[in-house]
């Protein structure tokens, strides 16, 4: 194969991927703070705009008023927005549960727990 047929094919080959590359779609995803919740749907707040969401069903015991959330933009065109994760909140005490012996948050909201160590989690949030 000749040099130049060989510096077509690879120009050629380069407009494809250029032109492939262009027309991807990405969703995108930014953070927001929880400004209410209702069954599956949620208002975030993001930027100073208010949003309604789509509540994902794992997290309807986890997310609650003032938490700050991610949202992604399902469709990139700004049509649907869903609430997939928690990263914090803005309230200044946590529903995160503490297990000593595991040394780390092991759940949210829900937690069951025996007395002995509802006595011991209570210690803990009074420091």
């Amino acid at each position: 194969m000749d040099k130049d047929l060989q510096d077509s094919i690879l120009r050629a080959v380069n407009i494809l991927v250029r032109q492939g590359i262009s027309q991807m779609n990405y969703t995108s995803s930014n953070i927001g703070i929880v400004r209410s919740v209702q069954g599956f749907e949620c208002i975030v707040e993001i930027q100073g705009s208010e949003l309604s969401c789509i509540l994902m069903e794992h997290l309807q015991d986890w997310i609650q008023n003032d938490d700050i959330v991610i949202v992604q933009d399902l469709y990139n065109d700004n049509s649907k927005k869903a609430v997939i994760g928690k990263i914090g909140t803005s309230r200044p005490t946590s529903f995160t549960i503490f297990d000593t012996e595991k040394g780390k948050s092991v759940s949210g909201v829900e937690q069951l727990f025996d007395e002995e160590k509802k006595q011991e989690l209570d210690t803990i949030l009074e420091v």
